[in-house]
């Protein structure tokens, strides 16, 4: 059976296998949430005809506008999470989520090139 939205919202869940990412319900597919990561903080649903459940979260980049993701909720996809929602716990302590689809390599390419210029000036400035 697929989740309560009232034993979901406000909380984190633990994702029971490869689940597909959107950037809307029935949108374009963004990403993936990697089997026995945690997803951000469910803070909307929306419930569509024929039964489909989405689940809207958090995805705010800091120093960006706010953003979100969200994903279909199917039998035996997701657990609830033991963190309880409203919580004050270290967001570094859940599993990453890596939303990222896999053409996302020009940023860690572009992060690297910088890493490789910084080590390069403090080795010509000594």
């Amino acid at each position: 059976m697929p989740l309560n939205v009232n034993q979901v919202l406000d909380r984190y869940l633990i994702a029971l296998e490869d689940v597909p990412v959107y950037n809307y319900p029935n949108g374009t597919r963004i990403g993936t949430i990697n089997k026995g990561n945690a997803t951000a903080r469910v803070y909307s649903y929306v419930a569509r005809p024929g039964g489909q459940l989405w689940f809207e979260f958090d995805y705010t980049i800091p120093g960006n506008a706010p953003g979100s993701y969200w994903v279909l909720d199917k039998e035996g996809r997701f657990r609830i999470s033991q963190a309880p929602g409203n919580a004050a716990i270290d967001p570094s302590s859940l599993p990453s989520v890596d939303v990222f689809p896999s053409g996302g390599g020009k940023i860690k390419t572009y992060a690297l090139y910088g890493i490789i210029g910084v080590l390069a000036l403090l080795l010509l400035k000594k």
